[in-house]
């Protein structure tokens, strides 16, 4: 896949809202750090507005899809960092026209709803950065690595993470290919459409949160029929948190890394002779690292870690 350019001192990011809304103040911490690193900050003009239609949106469709064609067809924007995630972006997806984007690609950055993103534009033959947000999760204490992981992903240092894991249902081995994926629900409900994953030879990525456990299943048995699984040469499993029902999973409702997701999990991937590894540290929770998404890669699972680095 084409790898936009890397950033530089004085380059310009640009802070957008394509899914749930923004209230002023939340974005202050962001647009420091930015500063901090050495680059310039710029927010969408409708950031700040909202919209209701059953959600809070960040304004309407037209309002959020503007401010995100806006930065992707300004040319010196460098990086489009999502504001939030929440939901909103597949209603946008197709407002957008990326014909300005392939001639002057452009990093773009987020989780969750970006997902949405991630995949379109990953079929669209160009890598992008599944990261951290703009906008920090409430109540949540953040890993500096979650930050830090993008400004090196942005300033052009390779993927080499080795992540000291354990865990019982690691299967071990070594496989290479593009890194895909991102929010399981997000990939599920894109299956089908033009900005569903292309699997084949590929590392998929999959993480969660406030998932009832058979919708886990549910949604992962649409990928086994879809043969997503088949075509797959590894795959990694980040966090699954606040699964259930915090009454019915009162023991690991806030456990980064859900036991039960993971039985789930295992019991339709136990069966795929490629190389699967647990508790990758990624999704929601503090402690999440970037990824570039259709980066060529090589995942490496043995008895004590989980390796993950750019080829």
């Amino acid at each position: 896949m084409i790898r936009p350019a890397y950033l530089q001192k004085g380059d310009k990011i640009a802070i957008v809202a394509p899914a749930k809304r923004m209230i002023e103040g939340e974005l202050e911490e962001a647009i420091n750090l930015i500063q901090e690193w050495g680059f310039e900050v710029t927010l969408g003009k409708n950031i700040y507005k909202e919209y209701n239609l059953g959600y809070l949106y960040a304004g309407t469709d037209e309002e959020r899809a503007e401010d995100f064609q806006w930065a992707l067809d300004d040319p010196s924007i460098k990086a489009i960092w999502c504001a939030r995630g929440g939901y909103g972006c597949v209603k946008i997806i197709d407002k957008l026209d990326f014909s300005t984007f392939k001639q002057n690609p452009k990093w773009i950055i987020g989780y969750s709803d970006i997902t949405v993103f991630h995949n379109h534009i990953n079929q669209l033959g160009f890598q992008t950065i599944h990261g951290v947000t703009a906008k920090k999760l409430v109540g949540v204490d953040y890993h500096e690595n979650s930050y830090l992981s993008l400004y090196k992903t942005l300033v052009g240092e390779k993927i080499n993470y080795t992540i000291p894991t354990t865990h019982l249902f690691n299967k071990v081995g070594e496989a290479e290919g593009e890194l895909v994926g991102g929010n399981l629900s997000i990939i599920y409900s894109l299956l089908g459409s033009i900005s569903a994953i292309n699997p084949k030879g590929k590392i998929l990525f999959i993480e969660d949160w406030f998932e009832n456990w058979y919708a886990v299943d549910r949604m992962l048995m649409n990928l086994k029929r879809n043969g997503i699984f088949d075509q797959i040469n590894g795959l990694i499993l980040g966090s699954f948190t606040h699964m259930d029902t915090e009454e019915e999973n009162s023991q690991n409702y806030y456990h980064p890394y859900d036991p039960n997701t993971y039985n789930v999990i295992q019991e339709l991937t136990k069966t795929l002779n490629i190389p699967i590894g647990y508790e990758f540290p990624a999704g929601h929770t503090g402690y999440n690292l970037s990824l570039k998404m259709g980066d060529k890669v090589h995942l490496k699972v043995d008895a004590n870690s989980v390796n993950l680095y750019s080829i």
